[in-house]
């Protein structure tokens, strides 16, 4: 279903290294009928961990009656809004987070089996999952946990937080996940077009290659393909190569004798500066840094 743009929750640009953003909402002095969550929607998934109180949230026209404990999964792309349940205080902690944050940029069997259905729309997180439940399976502890880490923010939580969300979606996927959806192979009919593609941005990574031109390469238009390719690879297509080429720099850099300005040039980056700040951004450290390692 598409929902009005206006309804669209307007927030800054993701890093698309790292999209999850995590809100914590107390109210507490909630009156019943009180909204907690004013009704929008966005392309993220959405994780709401009840901490205190009660309330029903309308996912996409569906009413959730929640309490301290309970987990609630928001699909992209799926209209929410929440209401208290009684008078008291309310709590609950709100999880946000890109597809791409648990994508893989290669191929992994086991990984397409289990996690990419729940990416890709051919599997649908339960939305409710009941405190007991959530607990019993170690739904709940690991939401937790990554709240904790999300919100202290000590050294590599980035890391870390990747982790759990991979080891959540893996224990939702054992718990919840079809047998028939997970032993069927993914389908690849609008992958095809893209793997020429694909193999070219491999061989040709220092040449210069345009949306435009991508798109043509699969005879799309570009607002499709953009579309389709994050779709396929969980990544934005410029994500995809400036990624592609600083996996390039780093292999140059750790086992070659090049210089950086000779590097950048090598990778399509002919602006030193620019590719010093590129491959920081894609590599958490300046190039000379990884020279010397």
């Amino acid at each position: 279903m598409t929902y009005p743009l206006e309804l669209r929750e307007g927030t800054k640009e993701w890093d698309t290294h790292y999209p999850i953003r995590i809100h914590r909402n107390r109210a507490s002095a909630s009156l019943k009928d009180d909204v907690i969550l004013s009704l929008h929607w966005h392309e993220s998934f959405e994780i709401i961990d009840m901490q205190a109180g009660r309330a029903v949230f309308h996912i996409d026209s569906h009413p959730y009656e929640a309490q301290e404990g309970d987990l609630l999964f928001v699909p992209s792309g799926g209209l929410h809004i929440g209401y208290s349940t009684e008078d008291g205080p309310v709590e609950y902690v709100a999880i946000v987070f890109d597809g791409a944050l648990v994508s893989k940029p290669v191929h992994d069997p086991v990984y397409d089996r289990y996690i990419v259905p729940y990416l890709d729309g051919r599997a649908s997180l339960p939305v409710k999952i009941r405190a007991e439940e959530a607990e019993e399976f170690y739904l709940r502890p690991l939401v937790r946990e990554i709240t904790s880490e999300l919100e202290r923010r000590d050294d590599a939580y980035q890391l870390v937080v990747k982790h759990k969300m991979e080891l959540l979606f893996a224990l939702l996927a054992r718990r919840f996940l079809p047998r028939k959806l997970a032993e069927k192979r993914p389908t690849t009919r609008n992958a095809e077009p893209f793997k020429p593609l694909v193999e070219h941005i491999r061989k040709h990574y220092d040449e210069p290659l345009s949306i435009e031109q991508a798109a043509r390469m699969v005879n799309l238009n570009p607002y499709y393909f953009c579309k389709i390719f994050k779709k396929l690879t969980g990544r934005t297509f410029v994500d995809y190569v400036n990624g592609h080429r600083m996996n390039e720099a780093e292999r140059m850099l750790l086992h070659s004798d090049l210089n950086v300005t000779e590097i950048a040039e090598r990778v399509g980056c002919g602006n030193a500066n620019y590719f010093t700040k590129l491959y920081k951004k894609y590599k958490g450290m300046p190039p000379s840094q990884a020279l010397r390692s």
